[in-house]
């Protein structure tokens, strides 16, 4: 069938660290298999800038030669790999550091106007256009929401910021001029000016003639948008697009970031509504977008091929699943079901219906046995749902390819099983004065839940080395680290106070409330909104 876009792209996210660079050659060339042209490789805060030895620093970076090595990889596959860069927000990774803390206007925003911005933003622009052949440079620019808000207005008294953006844009693409680049940017912050708003809240005024007028027209803008499964959304977001630009590529998602698993089945339903949308409105470029976890790439890389190969099948008019499950079979050599299979372990029933975006594995996971911040979410009839998974992953573990995916998610479910409620069943011996029951907690299943999280170390350390660079798994250590010797502590104190050497646990005695409205009566269900967070109780880590 022949394809429906004129480009057909993927973007992966470096996030807090980077796939390696031989996983990012592997991908490619499924990629390439794919019928996909063009490898967004987002690289925000993953190399280096000559003079800038805090850029990025004591992160994973490629290095220029790696980066080079990447873009003739990709274009022996037939692939251009566009760099997505910053060069406006998302820059908190400097600003962690005293050099360039005079650079920051408000939050991860730089200050537009300073010379020593655009010195930094000129070295990136060069970097780029030196590594990556086909001179293109995706610019970013998105949610910069406080935008002169900062140091800025200190300075300069309050401006308009649609002047200030332009201000930006038009100083950065000067630079791109300079070194023979063509330019990228994503679109929210237009939408915003335009309209009022873009992901979330009402649009209450429609500026768009003024803000087309600002707008870049040889620029191509960027619509992002992973939230629906109604194409009549992504039609009205394209409409409105459509009257502030003609260039318009549009980005879909893979839900790969708010845990350890990929949804797929959601990602696939927002990418079908979104690609008929984008052929029925005339967008002639698509990206399917990558992410990445939270702080650190906590989903394996190739856990997303069931929305890739379905997006491309998408793409070329075909929307017959059982075709699309032997496209799947006949790349990767597995069942597509068995990929689908690793989200069932996110499958404890969500409060609201409508939702498929859960992951209470991740928040339930690192929910305070004590503290019980998440406990109102809990149903413990669900505990079957981990069993089950656990199972139905067993014939997939050794597989000479694809075991460590299912290992890592079989590993997991074996932790959820006793770990999902074990706050709960803690809270309730100690109301009810059971120590019997508290001395078996502490002899038995604390030891046991401390003995699986382990394990799911180590298959979650074995996935990581396998993808990604070192850099960034210290992030994992810590969280792995600090979760056992908490639930180590736990089951100290429990011990103590069975045995008579302390009289309380203050913890225990704290009133759990609803989550979200704080009645009385729990509102069960798994929820979204914290669930990409490792929050443990009222303190963040």
């Amino acid at each position: 069938m022949e394809r429906k876009f004129e480009k057909l792209g993927v973007l992966v996210s470096s996030c807090g660290t980077l796939r390696s660079v031989d996983t990012l050659k592997r991908f490619m060339e499924y990629l390439a298999k794919l019928n996909y042209d063009t490898l967004y490789l987002d690289i925000t805060a993953g190399y280096g800038l000559e003079g800038e030895p805090f850029f990025a620093y004591l992160r994973a970076k490629y290095t220029n030669d790696e980066m080079k090595e990447l873009d003739a990889h990709a274009k022996s596959l037939g692939i251009t790999i566009i760099p997505t860069i910053q060069t406006l927000a998302h820059l908190g990774f400097m600003f962690r550091w005293p050099p360039y803390l005079p650079l920051r206007d408000i939050d991860e925003i730089m200050m537009v106007g300073e010379p020593r911005v655009y010195e930094i933003v000129e070295k990136m622009i060069k970097t780029m256009a030196e590594c990556f052949s086909a001179k293109i440079i995706h610019l970013g620019m998105d949610e910069a929401f406080q935008l002169g808000r900062g140091k800025y207005q200190d300075v300069n008294g309050y401006r308009n910021r649609v002047d200030i953006m332009q201000e930006h844009v038009a100083k950065v693409l000067e630079i791109c001029d300079k070194y023979g680049v063509k330019t990228e940017m994503w679109g929210d912050m237009y939408i915003r000016m335009a309209y009022g708003a873009y992901e979330r809240g009402p649009m209450t005024f429609d500026k768009s003639e003024e803000v087309r007028k600002s707008m870049p027209q040889n620029v191509k803008i960027h619509y992002w948008d992973y939230y629906s499964t109604e194409k009549d959304h992504y039609v009205n977001f394209i409409e409105k697009f459509q009257k502030i630009t003609d260039n318009i590529v549009f980005d879909g998602g893979v839900w790969d970031y708010i845990g350890y698993n990929v949804n797929n089945a959601y990602s696939i339903k927002i990418t079908k509504a979104a690609f008929e949308a984008c052929v029925e409105k005339g967008i002639k470029e698509a990206t399917v977008t990558i992410w990445g976890g939270d702080s650190v790439n906590e989903s394996p890389l190739w856990a997303t091929m069931p929305t890739l190969v379905a997006a491309s099948e998408f793409a070329h008019g075909n929307y017959d699943m059982d075709k699309i499950k032997a496209r799947f079979k006949e790349l990767m050599g597995i069942d597509f079901d068995a990929f689908m299979l690793l989200e069932k372990v996110d499958g404890l029933k969500p409060r609201d219906p409508n939702n498929e975006m859960c992951s209470p594995t991740k928040y339930l996971l690192y929910n305070d046995v004590f503290a019980g911040m998440y406990d109102s979410t809990i149903d413990q009839s669900e505990r079957h749902i981990f069993t089950d998974v656990a199972k139905a992953l067993n014939p997939y573990v050794n597989d000479p390819k694809w075991g460590y995916i299912f290992r890592k998610t079989k590993a997991l479910a074996e932790v959820m099983e006793y770990k999902f409620d074990l706050g709960v069943r803690t809270r309730k011996a100690y109301s009810e004065g059971d120590k019997k029951q508290l001395k078996y907690l502490a002899n038995k299943v604390y030891p046991l839940v401390i003995k699986r999280i382990k394990k799911f170390y180590k298959a979650q350390r074995e996935y990581w080395y396998l993808e990604n660079m070192q850099n960034g798994f210290e992030v994992e250590d810590v969280r792995f680290g600090g979760l056992i010797q908490r639930l180590e502590n736990c089951r100290a104190l429990l011990k103590e106070y069975c045995a008579g050497k302390i009289p309380r646990l203050a913890e225990l005695e704290q009133k759990i409330v609803d989550y979200i409205d704080g009645s009385d009566t729990y509102t069960q269900g798994a929820f979204m909104e914290n669930g990409y967070m490792d929050e443990v109780s009222v303190l963040r880590l």
